[in-house]
């Protein structure tokens, strides 16, 4: 596993002056897997696209088994801003393409709170004051809140605009736990999803070494099937 620096910031790194989160652009490949079988990878990256704006864009391919018969390919891309109230979104694209499937979904958070929403032929329209985040950046918030400093037992919340409304999703310090990515141990701070009436369950483990950038993420579907992504490479740049 590379890593530029040890005391990186997959995400941000706090201005002390200004007090805004400074973007550290980066690239990060995981294994993705369901109950234990290998289905694919995920890539991601974080870039600049200016001065007080970020680009965070993750492509998952299905390599294995069903996933890369129907070729399975997700992309995933949000466009965040930094300003004086901090992080937020404003806007993001998901594509879902296999054989005989297509599936899209936009955002787009206007200046003024203005929310424009679509997943396929459904739309909406709201507002989301104080800025918020799409589903797929909220790894992002989840990394800037543990690096402010959170201990074991604590809940916090994330505004997300998802579905037709800002919702609060609800993250749980789990507590530290070492564990093996392949590569040896690593320190890690467990986080577990909060979900009301959901048997679904999703709990992402975060090194402080890598500035709290998840190394592995698991997800419990109501059926049993565990959904499994593990860090292979992680690199600043």
């Amino acid at each position: 596993m590379k890593l530029s620096i040890l005391t990186l910031l997959a995400v941000f790194a706090m201005n002390a002056e200004a007090g805004l989160a400074d973007p550290v652009p980066f690239e990060a490949d995981y294994s993705v897997s369901r109950n234990g079988k290998a289905l694919g990878d995920m890539r991601s990256r974080l870039s600049r696209a200016g001065d007080t704006s970020l680009v965070y864009r993750s492509v998952t391919e299905g390599r294995n088994g069903l996933a890369g018969l129907l070729g399975v390919r997700i992309e995933e891309e949000s466009h965040l801003g930094v300003d004086g109230s901090g992080l937020h979104s404003s806007a993001y694209r998901y594509r879902q393409e296999m054989v005989a499937r297509k599936r899209e979904r936009a955002l787009k958070i206007e200046a003024d709170g203005r929310v424009h929403e679509s997943d396929n032929d459904r739309k909406w329209e709201y507002t989301a004051s104080g800025g918020a985040f799409d589903r797929h950046s909220v790894v992002l918030a989840i990394a800037l809140r543990l690096r402010e400093g959170v201990g074991d037992g604590v809940v916090f919340d994330v505004p997300v605009a998802d579905k037709g409304a800002v919702e609060p999703w609800r993250f749980l310090v789990a507590g530290r736990e070492r564990i093996d990515i392949g590569e040896g141990d690593i320190d890690t701070i467990r986080i577990e999803r909060v979900r009301k009436d959901s048997e679904r369950k999703t709990v992402s483990w975060h090194a402080p070494d890598m500035d709290f950038m998840p190394v592995k993420v698991e997800q419990v579907e109501p059926d049993g099937e565990v959904l499994t992504s593990v860090l292979q490479r992680y690199e600043r740049r």
